[in-house]
């Protein structure tokens, strides 16, 4: 800026002196109107530098995960679902809700629906039924089912009977059924405890105690629970 300042102040001097003929200042002036020209053009053709910023990458790189397409596990067992997870490389998360409608154990839905294109990894969530929400007749029945099982070491079949008979609980059929199978007993030790009863309070044989087990009068136990009593007597 400054050169063209002083470049247009020398052409000024110049053209004074021109028209004030006066040759020797004519002739400094030309001197110092070529250098001020050789200044001025040298100042502009080369501007200054502009400093460039670095280069900003916007550019992100996304790893994308394979992803395949999730078959619909309807009617398949828990078992055959966690193996089909286990195949396709998925989680299995099995959750259990009460349906009115839909047996123990059967499928009533999946999360997410089939056909989803899900991630490898991905946790996919069933559902299936634990039968109807049982009354509180239910719960009782169970609860007494429980206590037989418990304190008088009772068979499945005689305590299903002593919950429906009249002489003894009076339930339901329903909830007697209800309650047993949802008791957790074990059979096999409940027949071993009064076989060892009958041996030390009425000194029967084994043979004896074998049929009083299960007899359908006697204590109503399987074979296999008989047996195993049996077997594992004090000798």
């Amino acid at each position: 800026m400054l050169g063209f300042i002083a470049f247009v102040l020398g052409i000024g001097y110049f053209v004074y002196c021109l028209f004030k003929k006066q040759p020797k200042k004519k002739a400094l002036c030309m001197i110092l109107a070529g250098f001020l020209v050789f200044a001025y053009a040298g100042s502009i053709s080369d501007p200054e530098p502009i400093e460039s910023s670095p280069e900003v990458s916007t550019t992100k790189e996304v790893k994308k995960k394979k992803k395949v397409e999730k078959v619909e596990v309807v009617d398949l067992s828990q078992t055959d679902a966690q193996a089909w997870c286990d195949q396709n490389g998925f989680q299995l998360s099995k959750e259990e809700d009460f349906s009115d409608s839909i047996a123990q154990g059967g499928f009533i839905s999946q999360s997410p629906q089939a056909g989803t294109q899900l991630e490898k990894g991905s946790t996919v969530t069933v559902h299936y039924s634990k039968g109807k929400e049982p009354t509180m007749e239910d719960k009782n029945a169970l609860a007494k089912a429980e206590s037989y099982s418990s304190m008088m070491h009772m068979s499945k079949a005689a305590i299903y009977d002593q919950l429906t008979s009249s002489y003894g609980e009076g339930f339901p059929a329903e909830s007697a059924q209800y309650a047993v199978d949802h008791l957790v007993a074990d059979y096999k030790a409940n027949a071993l405890e009064k076989a060892k009863d009958y041996q030390k309070t009425m000194h029967m044989s084994r043979s004896a105690i074998y049929e009083q087990l299960t007899s359908s009068y006697g204590e109503k136990f399987t074979a296999a629970a008989a047996q195993y009593a049996i077997d594992n007597l004090p000798q």
